[in-house]
């Protein structure tokens, strides 16, 4: 992590030797750091963040977004978001809960039943109540939850038309103990894979397949190496938008009132885009890349996935919020 945190400060520094001048027109900017092309939604959603924050202020706060982890990985933006050298990023849940494990619930495979619980969820007292918690505990601040797409699988050449299929393969993730233990669940190895490295990993035969969204595998290009997509539905991808309240402090409270608003439209404006964008390019990777759809029995997926959910939520003490999120469902 030490060495995590020296590299964030050499980009931060970097990137503030090599801007202009700010226009007299922002009394303040901030950097936010997304992993994701810059025609992926989170990406899009990040400017759309920036766009409202500028409206909203009037040109008081400027925000600057930094797409295809031009300013490193997702720990690496973490890191800088907890330190204070990056002052917002979109962030994954699980790499999140290295400062504090709450947010790692909002991860675990097959938590959602559907994409109306995950969004009760998240923008309901739950979700609050999970940021507040972390906002607590680490000094980031969750404004907002983007995400709402379905992830499911996808491997260079063997399909998966049943669990059994997944044994001995090595699927990517990120640094996430709960992912790790996940695939191992299911008979899988987990591979710690950086994101912007996934293509090359699957192009090489590094992992033999991954996880993620219809969306990413259209604009990471994920499918011009890997043909084969197993509609698993394990996930409703959720994805805070964090800030650091050392950066938030600096604000006056009306403009911090306006940023974290503006956090949760921009959140809404997310999930809206990327279950648009959920169907149509499930459409289009046929179309495109001659993807090979498979649709295994998720009853097992299920069945192995709970033993996963129970453990974390015991072992950081979750239980309780796992409960209320469960509770939604029914």
């Amino acid at each position: 992590m030490i060495a995590r945190m020296l590299i964030v400060w050499c980009v931060a520094a970097a990137m503030l030797f090599l801007s202009p001048p700010l226009g007299l027109a922002a009394d303040f900017s901030l950097k936010l750091g997304v992993v994701t092309p810059a025609q992926h939604p989170h990406s899009i959603s990040a400017r759309e963040y920036a766009k409202l924050v500028t409206e909203r202020t009037k040109g008081r706060v400027e925000v600057k977004v930094f797409d295809n982890a031009s300013l490193g990985s997702n720990p690496e933006l973490l890191d800088g978001v907890k330190t204070g050298a990056i002052d917002m990023c979109v962030n994954t849940p699980g790499i999140m809960a290295e400062y504090h494990p709450v947010t790692g619930l909002l991860e675990l495979p097959y938590l959602f039943a559907s994409k109306d619980h995950r969004r009760a969820v998240t923008e309901g007292p739950v979700g609050d109540e999970i940021a507040r918690t972390y906002a607590e505990k680490t000094g980031i601040q969750i404004i907002g939850y983007f995400g709402g797409a379905q992830r499911n699988m996808i491997t260079r050449a063997k399909a998966i038309r049943s669990i059994e299929d997944l044994k001995g393969l090595k699927m990517r993730t990120w640094e996430s103990k709960v992912m790790l233990d996940w695939w191992k669940a299911l008979g899988a190895v987990g591979a710690v894979i950086a994101f912007q490295e996934v293509y090359t990993a699957l192009q090489t035969g590094v992992v033999d397949g991954a996880e993620n969204e219809f969306t990413t595998f259209m604009v990471s290009r994920w499918s011009e190496v890997a043909k084969n997509i197993a509609l698993t539905q394990h996930d409703i991808t959720v994805r805070p938008l964090a800030i650091s309240q050392k950066s938030l402090a600096k604000l006056p409270a009306d403009l911090q009132d306006i940023l974290i608003k503006a956090g949760r439209d921009a959140a809404t404006y997310d999930v809206k885009l990327e279950g648009e964008l959920d169907e149509k390019n499930m459409a289009a990777l046929k179309e495109k890349y001659s993807v090979t759809y498979t649709t295994p029995d998720k009853k097992p997926f299920i069945e192995r996935s709970r033993a996963v959910i129970q453990e974390f939520a015991k072992s950081k003490g979750l239980e309780p919020i796992a409960q209320k999120i469960f509770a939604i469902a029914k």
